[in-house]
């Protein structure tokens, strides 16, 4: 076995070939001094930078006689500079090698040029990006049947309103303007696979709209509602709490019993009629911020399971990118519409900073608009210069 003793290449290099990519080393096969340093005995030899014995071309194994200097015989006898370069890496060794030792100098010299990659570091590297990377929540959809439904790029709370839907609950989402409430209602639909209706209420919304209404002639008007209830769908009521009282009042109706009576005659509900609200409150009537909303009989209410649709900053995240702005583009924007909507919280401020504002953003100055501009379209909208100053205090 060859035991390296240097750390540094020879120094006059090898007597007959004259290679200096050479070390001293000892061969413990065969019978030598006690070495301190190495703490092994053996006969000195010469070995290349891969650790092979050297030799010279059409000679045999070159031993210390073939060399200029002597080996040495003790720690002391290595040359002072050798304790300085301990720390060092092997030199990298020249190409001058005799043809039997250019391969293994060409190993050595790309093994001492790649980089020391420690494998702890690697993985707190890799840790630390994946931690900036926000993926948007995948539902998958499996029923009894073993159909398999997939949403992609879907809200975080599709799963729990879709959950309540096919366990026969109509459902309540509660939250602010532009959190995705309305899409939430169509992708559940999409994902439990029945047909999907919609309308929006206002306190202008006649209860015809919803229950339909006879022609003078006697003839029947179908609403999309009628067609929900009788064959079967997600009816989504949007803005739940502008609607008119009187409406609410024929809502709670079709969900209290399993038929309701229609213009033209009384109908049973079908098993796969599912009814989901959408709301800016929780139908207790006014807050600071939607000033318009109506109070909701609590009987109504009691109708539904209720869900909170909060913010989902991955969904919001990808559909910025979604628009073709450039990614570092996209989280600036994200990260100063996020400031403006904590700071708006935070102080409770009768503004809205929703998704909207960032998606806007992005969409703007994808199309080329300035920063200012794009800021002044989707965020100032004509804010009042004391609130606009409260408002990005935090920016």
């Amino acid at each position: 076995m060859l035991v390296k003793h240097s750390r540094r290449t020879i120094r006059s290099g090898c007597k007959k070939c004259g290679n200096r990519s050479l070390y001293w080393a000892h061969d413990t096969e065969q019978g030598g001094d006690h070495c301190e340093d190495c703490d092994t005995s053996g006969k000195w030899v010469l070995i290349g930078a891969a650790g092979t014995l050297h030799k010279c071309a059409g000679d045999d194994v070159t031993t210390s006689g073939a060399v200029e200097e002597k080996a040495p015989n003790k720690l002391s006898a290595v040359p002072a500079n050798e304790h300085e370069e301990k720390a060092v890496s092997t030199p990298v060794p020249t190409l001058s090698a005799p043809a039997g030792d250019a391969f293994a100098a060409f190993q050595s010299l790309v093994a001492s040029l790649a980089p020391k990659v420690d494998r702890d570091e690697v993985a707190a590297m890799i840790k630390s990006e994946m931690d900036n990377i926000i993926v948007p929540t995948r539902t998958v959809v499996e029923r009894a049947s073993g159909e398999r439904r997939i949403i992609p790029n879907s809200h975080e709370k599709l799963a729990d309103v879709t959950t309540d839907l096919l366990a026969g609950e109509h459902v309540l989402m509660v939250g602010p303007a532009g959190t995705g409430k309305s899409t939430i209602a169509e992708q559940a639909a999409e994902s439990i696979g029945i047909p999907y209706y919609s309308i929006s209420l206002s306190p202008m919304t006649a209860a015809s709209q919803i229950i339909g209404y006879m022609q003078a002639e006697g003839e029947y008007v179908r609403s999309l509602f009628r067609e929900a209830f009788e064959h079967g769908g997600v009816f989504h009521f949007d803005e739940f709490d502008n609607g008119h009282p009187s409406v609410l009042a024929v809502i709670n109706a079709s969900l209290a019993n399993g038929h309701m009576a229609f213009p033209d005659q009384m109908v049973k509900r079908h098993p796969d009629f599912r009814c989901v609200a959408s709301a800016n409150t929780y139908g207790r009537g006014p807050d600071r911020a939607y000033v318009g909303r109506q109070q909701v009989d609590a009987a109504t209410l009691d109708r539904f399971s209720i869900e909170t649709i909060g913010v989902d900053e991955a969904l919001e995240q990808s559909l910025c990118l979604a628009t073709g702005i450039d990614k570092q583009k996209a989280l600036e924007v994200l990260d100063y519409v996020r400031r403006l909507r904590k700071n708006a919280e935070e102080s409770a401020m009768t503004v809205v900073i929703s998704p909207r504002a960032s998606v806007g953003m992005c969409r703007l100055l994808a199309a080329g608009k300035t920063w200012d501009a794009a800021v002044e379209s989707r965020v100032h909208r004509g804010m009042g210069e004391k609130d606009w100053n409260k408002l990005r205090a935090a920016c």
